[in-house]
């Protein structure tokens, strides 16, 4: 049996102990708080350079860079970036006389992007416009986007580390190899196993100089090809001909060839056969679906394997659908025992070529009145299905 002057002993010796662990909690918790800064401290003690919160970044690659400077102080402050649940760590850090730079490369998605700087740092949020070239740019801002280099947009704290305008000369050509560029733009120069040679012979100020003014540098923002013919001289004849393709009449060489380099011959952003072309001609796209549901049933053999442009031009000529020849001369190329005659298909007497089309006013009668030179959902990629004399009444019901 327990007696009550037991029982009130222990419930003091117990709250004694309560009062005890409750003192060392607090203390642990205070030395923490005196220990660890706020966050509001830890955050300031760096601040970024490039770009600025909120800002619109439009480049043609989905990327950026970001420069935070800190402070000096001896000891090691180790800071990075989260992006969704992907960390992102700096690729260069480099100190100066007082300060610190840390310098990342954000990847870009279409629209707006959230980071946070870590540790307790802010969340800065960037809005990425993806631009294939530069036609049309220049209305689409407030101001000229070819002056990348301003003394009032670019940090002066940059110069401590780079130099923006150092140069010297190729001999004995007399070229200006920007060798200063290559500092930050070393992953465009060294893109891709086709480059163009202005990149690998550091020419940037052949293209991307655009006033005498040494710290302007940029990008021509109309008419690209007049920088192209500059040196493609013998691609002007282009411009005389019938049938030009949009991006050379916009002057839009760079919606299809990179500048800089790419892995792709002729430096092209895709697959010159077929990819390049259905990022514009999306209309083509059920030819090559990758569904069977969603596919044309009937493809022209060349579209799958030599491409558009076994046909095409994909600069210019003097051919209706920038043609390189006639269609029943293309035609012939793999068909030559039909397209050879001018009579016999596909019966007795039937012309495979006149100078008219009854069908369609102002062509001419060719292999493409009956055949869709692409695809089409009959056999023999007719136009209109025969059965029960539906495609010949196409032009003989009339």
């Amino acid at each position: 049996m327990i007696k009550i002057p037991d029982i009130t002993s222990g419930c003091l010796t117990l709250g004694k102990l309560r009062i005890k662990t409750l003192i060392l909690l607090l203390c642990a918790v205070l030395s923490v708080a005196m220990v660890v800064p706020s966050r509001q401290a830890l955050a300031a003690t760096f601040e970024i350079l490039t770009p600025q919160p909120g800002a619109t970044i439009i480049a043609r690659n989905a990327e950026t860079h970001l420069v935070l400077r800190q402070a000096l102080t001896g000891k090691s402050n180790i800071v990075r970036i989260r992006k969704s649940g992907s960390i992102i760590k700096p690729v260069v850090l480099s100190e100066g006389d007082k300060y610190e730079y840390v310098h990342f490369v954000l990847p870009l998605d279409t629209g707006k992007n959230s980071f946070s700087i870590e540790p307790d740092g802010p969340h800065i949020e960037l809005i990425y416009k993806p631009v294939q070239t530069g036609v049309g740019l220049k209305s689409a801002l407030s101001q000229a986007p070819s002056l990348f280099h301003l003394d009032s947009s670019l940090p002066a704290s940059c110069q401590d580390c780079h130099q923006l305008m150092e140069t010297e000369t190729i001999s004995p050509v007399g070229l200006t190899k920007a060798t200063s560029c290559d500092g930050c733009h070393r992953n465009v120069a060294n893109k891709g196993a086709w480059r163009h040679s202005t990149t690998v012979n550091q020419q940037c100020l052949a293209c991307h100089q655009q006033s005498v003014e040494p710290l302007k540098i940029g990008f021509p923002t109309e008419k690209v090809q007049e920088f192209c013919f500059g040196c493609h001289t013998g691609k002007k004849v282009w411009l005389s001909r019938k049938f030009i393709h949009g991006p050379i009449t916009i002057g839009g060489c760079t919606l299809c060839h990179n500048p800089h380099g790419e892995n792709n011959r002729y430096q092209l952003f895709e697959d010159g056969s077929l990819a390049l072309c259905l990022a514009c001609h999306g209309d083509k796209e059920g030819l090559v679906a990758e569904k069977t549901e969603d596919r044309m049933p009937y493809v022209h053999g060349i579209v799958v394997g030599g491409g558009c442009v076994v046909c095409h031009d994909p600069h210019a000529t003097n051919q209706q659908f920038m043609l390189k020849k006639p269609i029943n001369e293309l035609c012939s190329g793999c068909h030559p025992a039909i397209v050879s005659k001018t009579v016999g298909h596909p019966l007795p007497n039937h012309p495979v070529a006149a100078p008219r089309e009854r069908l369609r006013p102002g062509r001419k009668l060719t292999c493409a009145s009956c055949h869709d030179p692409h695809g089409s959902i009959h056999p023999l990629m007719l136009v209109q299905s025969p059965l029960g004399g539906r495609l010949c009444r196409e032009c003989h019901g009339r």
